[in-house]
């Protein structure tokens, strides 16, 4: 049986984070899988583009608090939105949440495959 050596050095638990770092979008994973803004791209990517009094009229939370989670993801990509008129139609940007998770999972393959 092969020994297995955890990964204890400074230098491997450094190599590790910085790879992380510069690999992971650490930042748009936070965005995405908060647990109000999961709920927003799940609402959006079933039902298409809306308003965000539509959003809004669909959970507990405060318009405003609503709001800011939207901005929060579109700073990220994960939704767009569009002004027409005097409203602002949100949409989730589905192909781009899912090209994200498979770079990144393509970047977790390329590493373990090198182990």
């Amino acid at each position: 049986m092969q020994e297995v050596i955890p990964i204890t050095t400074q230098y491997d638990a450094d190599k590790c984070r910085q790879w992380i770092q510069d690999n992971v979008d650490i930042d748009f994973f936070h965005a995405v899988s908060d647990p109000a803004r999961s709920q927003l791209l799940v609402l959006l990517a079933s039902t298409g583009e809306q308003t965000i009094g539509e959003i809004a009229a669909a959970f507990p939370q405060n318009r405003s608090v609503i709001s800011r989670h939207l901005d929060y993801l579109n700073r990220f990509g994960a939704v767009s939105r569009r002004k027409v008129g005097r409203e602002v139609l949100y949409k989730a940007n589905t192909e781009a949440i899912v090209a994200k998770f498979e770079q990144t999972t393509d970047h977790m393959k390329a590493v373990i495959h090198k182990l």
